[in-house]
């Protein structure tokens, strides 16, 4: 096993093993940190997984380059139709993602001047996710940024490069086999979600791994998975929610109930 190949090995341990315990205990951070009522805790939770996810996709492509990889058998090129699929539909495909993201920021700006007004807030007081979620102007700007570098990152390192190591270990993976193998990975990746969430981006994973394998290029994928995460912008979570309320009262008071026996 030559310095590539070690590289590329330890990429992939820490992308199975290293990134998931990484994502749970800085999720795990942040709601503490919301928890205890400081300041920006999400703007600074959302700048620092998107340096985190370039400086990933960095070292990724690295060893992309390490091994000798082109460009096309990482995904970066046109895409072309899957078998039993006309070129006109995936042009429409196109299409629509553009149009439907078009439509998506304009519905967002329409929403955010629309609940300017105080308004009855719709989100579970227990949803760990949720929470994440951004309550002002501002942290809607780190999000926004946060789900662009995630859509086009996830797709290089999980599809990307995830799918030239799966088939220089294993060249003759059926397709079916390929996209579960690639969708777990994604999934676990998110265990800081808790089993719901694993289930939801594992699925999510496999229809992005299908799309890429089917059409040997990550542009769709990335398109998709952008728009995907973008839309979590329309989700009505305003600042000052109940949810923070109640979760910040339950922490003064089990700090209270620990200080008096």
């Amino acid at each position: 096993m030559n310095l590539a190949q070690i590289a590329a090995f330890v990429l992939v341990a820490w992308l199975l093993l290293g990134e998931p315990l990484f994502g749970h205990r800085s999720h795990r951070r942040l709601l503490a940190a919301l928890d205890a009522g400081r300041p920006k805790a999400r703007l600074r939770f959302y700048r620092q997984w998107t340096w985190q996810a370039w400086l990933l996709a960095g070292i990724t492509t690295a060893v992309v380059l390490a091994q000798g990889w082109s460009l096309e058998q990482v995904g970066l090129r046109l895409p072309a139709a899957p078998a039993g699929v006309s070129r006109d539909f995936i042009d429409g495909l196109v299409g629509a993602l553009v149009a439907g993201m078009a439509l998506g920021v304009g519905f967002a700006r329409r929403r955010r001047n629309a609940t300017a007004q105080p308004s009855t807030p719709r989100v579970a007081g227990g949803d760990k996710v949720l929470r994440m979620l951004p309550r002002t102007g501002t942290e809607r700007w780190g999000f926004a940024a946060l789900a662009v570098t995630a859509g086009l990152t996830e797709e290089w390192i999980w599809r990307g490069f995830g799918a030239a190591a799966l088939h220089a270990a294993w060249p003759h993976a059926p397709l079916a086999a390929s996209v579960l193998v690639l969708a777990f990975a994604f999934g676990w990746a998110h265990v800081y979600q808790g089993l719901s969430g694993v289930l939801a981006t594992g699925v999510l994973g496999a229809l992005l791994a299908w799309l890429y394998l089917g059409t040997g290029s990550l542009l769709l994928p990335m398109l998709l998975h952008v728009l995907i995460d973008l839309r979590a912008l329309l989700v009505p979570v305003e600042a000052g929610t109940v949810a923070d309320a109640l979760h910040a009262t339950d922490a003064k008071t089990s700090i209270q109930d620990r200080g008096n026996p």
